[in-house]
């Protein structure tokens, strides 16, 4: 997976939001998830990403479509996903 303090800097744009999708199905809801940004490179995977829940059942899987945002020490964050 990509080290996003190598390469991030240079490549936000002043976005703050990332159109993903998610690289690997979720099994448990504590379990952080790996997601490609096709902008930067459509075989890469970043993370694993924090997720925010939608209920106490739905997991994200692969395939799935995301928001990815960065945080100020350029961590990623799915802070919304979608059933493909």
């Amino acid at each position: 997976m990509a080290d996003l303090r190598d390469i991030l800097p240079e490549r936000l744009d002043g976005r703050l939001l990332w159109y993903g999708t998610v690289a690997k199905t979720c099994t448990d809801i504590t379990q952080a998830i790996p997601v490609i940004i096709p902008e930067f490179d459509p075989m890469l995977e970043w993370g694993p990403c924090l997720w925010q829940s939608r209920d106490a059942t739905s997991l994200p899987a692969k395939g799935d479509r995301c928001l990815v945002a960065f945080d100020n020490r350029r961590n990623p964050w799915v802070v919304a996903w979608w059933p493909f």
